[in-house]
């Protein structure tokens, strides 16, 4: 009977795996076409996926010893510092935006996600800063001279619609 409950958690364990490798790798940094906005993206991804993996282990720690020993240990989690970003296209024609901020990564260069291509109808996620104030660009004409623009704030904001008439934010 043990030997079926080990290989039952060893299937969760590997499905559960599977299933955050998927999840992690969703993600649309195809359509940024600037190569240091790309990097400093996957970056961002990387650090903010380590940061949760790293609560996760140390909350099941502290369950476990909890468990075991019946000593309740309070572990403080790291607060968050990124926060998941949408922009919606939700016009017929492609967007070309640019998003510029003054807040700094660690290598003293900004959290600016520049150079982002939105087929029309569709959504790109991004990682921004948490709190972190963004002027947004966009335009339809890639050689249009003006574009238009939002402010958003990343503690509020997480959807962002960009279109011809609609331009909204979601909290």
């Amino acid at each position: 009977m043990e030997k079926s409950s080990n290989i039952n958690l060893g299937k969760i364990i590997v499905m559960t795996i599977m299933a955050l490798i998927i999840l992690v790798d969703c993600k649309t940094s195809s359509y940024i076409t600037d190569q240091d906005s790309r990097q400093r993206q996957k970056m961002i991804r990387r650090y903010r996926t380590g940061i949760n993996f790293s609560d996760v282990f140390v909350q099941l720690g502290s369950a476990v010893t909890t468990a075991t020993t019946g000593l309740s240990l309070y572990s403080a989690t790291e607060s968050k510092s990124f926060k998941r970003l949408k922009l919606k296209n939700e016009c017929q024609d492609t967007l070309f935006v640019n998003m510029i901020t003054d807040c700094l990564w660690r290598d003293s260069s900004y959290c600016d996600i520049r150079e982002i291509v939105i087929p029309p109808l569709k959504t790109v996620k991004l990682v921004a800063p948490l709190g972190a104030t963004y002027n947004v660009y966009f335009r339809k004409d890639f050689d249009a001279p003006d574009d238009e623009k939002i402010e958003i704030n990343t503690a509020s904001d997480r959807i962002v619609r960009l279109g011809t008439k609609i331009i909204n934010t979601i909290n």
